[in-house]
Formats: structure tokens, C-alpha cells, sequence
């Protein structure tokens, strides 16, 4: 390679790594948000909001209760509750505004809820198989028995779950775990974790937490929601997102978080 090649692929490196401006990035893989506005029951709750999420960082969103941040994330992922009223979602520099949320899973974008609901009547191990048929290949019972059955056992979930009612009668903590194994399931690229700390205690949360950060790699990305700071003690945040009003108000480094956690919500 000549002098001048190499010096043009180091110029555009540099300007991949440290620029913010979405015309020096078109080359790195990202879930984009574009001066997003979005009402529920004709009431504006999200007002011009943009942020970009790059493949490989983890981000973390701010602010207190009441702030919007899971509409948010029911947005990224269409609950047709939430109207876009202006702005666009992109993937990978693709707009995806109109896809349904089976659409954007297969595409890996993943949401584990803050309320984990309970689906009388439908059996574990019939839900899993569905999702992973749909989203990875189809399999027979027997070649799903085979994936699915090992992951239980590293999470240490009794394979009996498989034909219980989902979520049925299920402890917060193996709802959750529940959640981290449809993430070893699907290899989603962008996880979005809404307040998973919610209904958990000391322990479950520590279980929960250590599992969510060995999940952590160079190839996907946790945008975490939260208005207090125990998650971020388990998994490494590049950058910080802060909403008030339903407003961005400010976004850097890690050192917003640990601003907050010292001063609380105080400017």
C-alpha cells in the first residue's frame, strides 16, 4: 500500500473513533435515533430526541422516574401505543420506523422488560421454540430440546420450567433469568434493559447482573435503563444519556453518571 493509502485508512480510522458527527461514522454499524417526537393518547411525551447506540459500546440513559425513558424504549421496539409523530429510527444507517417488533428482533434489537408479564396457557418450551424457529432456523422438537436444555442448565433453571405457563407463577428472578436466556438464544446486537434491577432482591440481583455481564462482548450493546446505579458496578458504560422533560438535556462519558450518583439529580 502506498504512503497515501495508508495515511487516508488512518484519517478515516481516527475520524470513526473520536468524531460524533453522524458524517464521519457512516461506516460503523449503529441503532440510530433521529429528532424522534412520540405521543401516547395524543399526549407528546419524547420531544426531538437523538442518540446514536454504535455496535460494541454500552450506553447508559438517566433520569428520574416519570422521564419517559421505558417509552423510549417501547418506541425502539413499536408498541403501537406509542405514536412517532416526527423523526425516524434507524439500523445500520437502514430506516425501520415501520417494522413490526418481529421485524426489528430478526434484524437484533432485544427488550427486557421492566414488568415481565404473565401468558397463561402457553407453555414455556412452545414459546421458545416459536421465537427461535422464527428469528434463528427452524428446528424439530428434539433439535430444540437439544439447545435449549443445556442453557437452562447454565442458568441453573430446572428443565421442568420448559412445560409450566410462561412466566406463570415464576419468582422475578427466573423471569429475569428467563430473559438472559432468550439473549443466549437470539445473540440480539442491541439489548436494551429497561429497569431489570425492578422486583428483584440483593441476591437475585447479583445473580442477574453477573450473567448480563459475561453476555457483554465487542459484538453487541447494552442500553440500560435506569434511574439509580447498581447495574453500572456490573457492566462497563461508554456513554451516558440524560432525559428530563422529555428531552435530551445531555450526553458524555461515563463521568455524567458518576456525577448524578454523587450530586443525585442535581445540576
Amino acid at each position: 500500500m502506498s504512503n497515501f493509502g495508508r495515511l487516508f485508512w488512518t484519517f478515516i480510522l481516527l475520524l470513526n473513533s473520536y468524531s460524533k458527527s453522524r458524517y464521519f461514522i457512516v461506516f460503523l454499524k449503529m441503532l440510530s435515533i433521529e429528532n424522534l417526537s412520540v405521543s401516547v393518547w395524543e399526549k407528546e411525551i419524547l420531544n426531538q430526541i437523538s442518540c446514536d447506540f454504535e455496535l460494541g459500546k454500552n450506553y447508559c440513559i438517566l433520569w428520574k422516574n416519570g422521564s419517559w425513558k421505558s417509552s423510549l424504549a417501547m418506541t425502539l421496539m413499536w408498541n403501537p401505543k406509542y405514536k412517532i409523530m416526527d423523526g425516524e429510527i434507524s439500523l445500520d444507517w437502514k430506516k425501520i420506523s415501520d417494522l413490526s417488533p418481529d421485524k426489528r428482533a430478526k434484524l437484533g434489537i432485544f427488550l427486557a422488560f421492566q414488568n415481565i408479564p404473565e401468558i397463561p396457557w402457553v407453555k414455556l418450551f412452545e414459546f421458545l421454540k416459536w421465537v427461535y424457529d422464527n428469528s434463528v432456523k427452524t428446528t424439530t422438537f428434539m433439535e430444540f430440546k437439544k439447545i435449549i436444555e443445556p442453557i437452562l442448565e447454565e442458568l441453573q433453571l430446572s428443565k421442568d420450567f420448559l412445560w409450566r405457563d410462561l412466566n406463570v407463577g415464576f419468582s422475578w428472578g427466573e423471569r429475569r433469568k428467563l430473559e438472559i436466556l432468550q439473549m443466549k438464544l437470539l445473540n440480539p446486537k442491541y439489548i436494551i434493559l429497561d429497569e431489570i434491577d425492578s422486583w428483584l432482591d440483593v441476591d437475585a440481583f447479583k445473580v442477574v447482573a453477573e450473567m448480563l455481564k459475561s453476555l457483554s462482548t465487542d459484538e453487541n450493546s447494552f442500553i440500560i435503563i435506569t434511574h439509580i446505579f447498581t447495574i453500572l458496578e456490573y457492566i462497563n458504560v461508554d456513554e451516558t444519556i440524560v432525559l428530563e422533560r422529555w428531552k435530551v438535556v445531555e450526553k458524555w462519558w461515563w463521568e455524567i453518571a458518576k456525577r448524578i450518583k454523587e450530586n443525585w439529580f442535581k445540576k
